[in-house]
């Protein structure tokens, strides 16, 4: 990968002055963008090339006296939960804990209305990531982007992205469209992915771990989820060989998500199928079950599923 990655540095950009030059031009719409947020549009930007450049620049010579939240949609490890605690927390001072991210919208939305001197920009580069595209996520942010005192300008890169919105979403969003074409690299958007070229073995990203399970029965995943977090609770033990088939049948079996070990050799089978799970012997002999995945992948695995 860091071969990969200093070969494509050393390559140079054609078309520099030219690319320079476009993007300067985008540069000259920053004031009409901030009369625009504060006539009560929100601003989306799409186009060919990373936006991210454009909104830094954006957010150091526009909005270096005001709050601003800066999200990057393209982690792996962003969530909509991540985005209300920043603002709960950083802009908010709010100490106290919440139980669901309704909850805390519910909290923020009454705080900014009970304080008119509260002002918040919300800059989230790829709106349109997988951790952000699912409906519950883009009706959160669309909710929290209709109040008044709060300004949204987010990117968009893939083809598609309208389609997460329909009418309702439209409306609390109340977009201005801005096409901001930079032909500039998706280095930094791309970076937490997996290389076509350079493949990472054993990670499994979460927004395919989370389809996968989509698909599977109420029972599956409550095997799935048992699984999970014992990997997780033994996470700090380096020399943990993973869960003893036995063992895991034991849990199951309290749990009532099986009646027989022939059901859940056929529910690890279909596992397996899916590479959501590996399976290996130890020295002496016994089958141990591990999950291929970093823990935090599984921690936000885990929140996800309290959601739901």
């Amino acid at each position: 990968q860091q071969t990969l990655c200093g070969l494509l540095k050393k390559t140079p950009l054609d078309y520099a002055a030219e690319i320079e030059e476009l993007n300067q031009q985008h540069e000259t719409l920053f004031s009409k963008w901030m009369l625009q947020l504060h006539l009560g549009f929100n601003i989306v930007l799409y186009g060919l090339g990373s936006k991210r450049d454009l909104l830094e620049k954006f957010c150091t010579s526009v909005l270096q006296d005001s709050v601003y939240l800066v999200v990057n949609g393209y982690f792996p490890s962003i969530t909509v939960r991540s985005i209300l605690n920043s603002i709960t927390e950083e802009v908010l001072d709010h100490t106290g804990t919440f139980h669901s991210p309704p909850e805390q919208l519910e909290f923020i939305i009454k705080r900014f209305k009970e304080d008119s001197s509260l002002e918040l920009y919300v800059l989230i580069h790829n709106l349109d990531s997988q951790m952000l595209r699912g409906e519950r996520s883009q009706q959160i942010l669309a909710q929290l982007s209709s109040l008044p005192s709060i300004y949204l300008i987010a990117s968009i890169d893939h083809i598609n992205a309208p389609l997460m919105w329909d009418q309702a979403k439209l409306s609390l969003y109340n977009w201005l469209w801005y096409e901001t074409t930079t032909f500039s690299p998706y280095v930094e958007e791309t970076s937490y992915e997996n290389s076509f070229l350079v493949q990472k073995s054993g990670s499994l990203a979460l927004s395919s771990l989370m389809h996968v399970l989509c698909s599977l029965t109420l029972n599956a995943r409550g095997i799935f989820r048992l699984l999970a977090q014992y990997q997780l609770e033994k996470k700090d033990n380096l020399s943990y060989p993973g869960l003893s088939f036995q063992d895991f049948y034991q849990q199951c079996r309290e749990a009532f998500l099986v009646n027989s070990d022939l059901t859940l050799r056929a529910q690890l089978t279909e596992f397996r199928d899916h590479k959501l799970i590996r399976t290996k012997r130890g020295a002496d002999g016994v089958e141990y079950l591990v999950i291929p995945v970093d823990d935090s992948t599984l921690i936000n695995f885990l929140e996800n599923e309290d959601e739901d």
